[in-house]
């Protein structure tokens, strides 16, 4: 995780993005603000055995907290071969200065392992792009990447993506209700162990729904359905993650938990610790959520 030093609102970013706002407070309560949001997410994590790697973002730049759009880890128990990060291409240029060596190498310190590295970055200067596990929702049980395109997310990144790692690529198209283009994967869907939490009705076409949905029930999950309501609220942007104790730990924000409804709080509930933080202004001003706030260094592929 990134605790950022200069969080603001990115008026680059903010055009693929429909979930972002300006906001009326000043830079520096902003600022002070989101930090204050970051540090009681982290500390949340940690109270609930959740091992958390944070840097401090030295370059001061507006999106920093969300690192899951620049890397990604992957370690595969099914072939005999190193654990693997990826490094992603990113429409936004200013975004681009995220990706930091240092915070690879410091990876590879804290998970003790020889980590190979794939850099995709390049891409970009085709004009291809993949923003990590914002544009991949993965299901690493089974090798399966479900995708949204969009401009942030483009066929030739993904199948370049899916020739690296061995996933399979499920792409469909999405939309919200008032018909703009879904900027990222991750914002209608999540998947974790036993549970996929998905807003199929935010998708467009019906044969891409019928692929979607028969490929998640294929998985053998629990179909968590939400509206595109839930998604304004950013249900879809939980992560489930392990503690110390190896004990499953849902992350989101106490605005998604908020909008699920009773019924839905419950089952969560009975799957795993519930970590529910207010982070109001990472929210309104950034348009992302916990989930993009969280590089996940787990197990799977």
């Amino acid at each position: 995780m990134i605790r950022p030093t200069r969080f603001a609102h990115d008026g680059e970013s903010a055009e693929t993005n429909k979930f972002m706002n300006v906001p009326s407070d000043s830079a520096t309560k902003v600022q002070s603000q989101a930090q204050k949001e970051f540090d009681t997410l982290v500390s949340g994590l940690k109270q609930a055995g959740v091992s958390v790697l944070v840097f401090e973002d030295d370059l001061g730049l507006p999106d920093s907290v969300f690192p899951n759009n620049w890397v990604s880890y992957h370690e595969f128990k099914s072939v005999k071969s190193n654990p693997l990060l990826v490094t992603y291409p990113m429409l936004a240029e200013a975004r681009r200065r995220e990706r930091r060596v240092e915070v690879l190498d410091a990876i590879t310190r804290f998970t003790h392992s020889t980590l190979d590295h794939i850099d995709l970055s390049q891409l970009e200067n085709d004009g291809e792009f993949l923003e990590g596990t914002g544009s991949l929702v993965l299901d690493r049980i089974n090798g399966i990447a479900y995708a949204c395109l969009s401009g942030r997310t483009t066929d030739q990144a993904l199948d370049a993506w899916a020739d690296e790692t061995g996933y399979s690529v499920v792409r469909f198209h999405a939309a919200d209700g008032e018909g703009n283009p879904i900027y990222h994967t991750n914002v209608i869907m999540s998947i974790g162990n036993k549970l996929s939490v998905a807003c199929l009705s935010s998708i467009v076409d019906p044969d891409e729904y019928d692929i979607v949905e028969a490929s998640l029930r294929q998985s053998g999950r629990e179909i968590m359905a939400i509206t595109l309501d839930q998604v304004s609220h950013f249900c879809g942007n939980i992560l489930e993650l392990k503690n110390s104790k190896g004990e499953p730990v849902f992350a989101m924000s106490k605005a998604a938990w908020e909008h699920f409804t009773p019924a839905q709080q419950d089952r969560l509930s009975s799957l795993g610790q519930v970590v529910a933080i207010p982070i109001p202004t990472i929210e309104y001003v950034a348009g992302g959520s916990v989930r993009c706030m969280i590089a996940e260094l787990g197990t799977g592929g």
